[in-house]
């Protein structure tokens, strides 16, 4: 998870202005480290999915985490696509200004949520049912 959201927090930073002296053309080789880290995070989240399905389906704070994920990784795949094509340059800065705020709260949104799912589950075996 570390990989993946420090991958996307450089480069919304960079995208903000805090970080102006970062050129967006190096983050391409950064990519394939990336998508495996999502794919690794993804793998885990579903084994741990199917280990503890009531514990998860039942947490409110899983669909969060999840809509989260989702909607950086979309955001994550739009800029990479916006970089590789060097088409970024065409989007008005307040634009992407707004994107990559947005890209910063739904990372910390994820791995926010994702600590809280330890502790705010009230069903962890759906045999509690049976």
């Amino acid at each position: 998870m570390a990989v993946v959201v420090g991958i996307n927090f450089a480069i919304a930073l960079r995208l903000i202005g805090w970080v102006p002296q970062f050129a967006l053309n190096p983050f391409q080789r950064f990519y394939h480290l990336h998508w495996l880290g999502a794919v690794i995070v993804l793998l885990s989240g579903l084994g741990l999915l199917l280990a503890y399905p009531a514990k998860a389906l039942t947490n409110p704070v899983f669909y969060l985490k999840f809509i989260a994920l989702g909607g950086g990784l979309l955001i994550a795949a739009w800029l990479q696509k916006q970089i590789v094509n060097h088409s970024i340059s065409k989007i008005p800065a307040q634009k992407l200004k707004i994107i990559a705020g947005i890209s910063i709260v739904l990372w910390i949104m994820a791995i926010t949520a994702g600590r809280f799912l330890a502790y705010t589950n009230s069903v962890l075996l759906a045999s509690r049912f049976f």
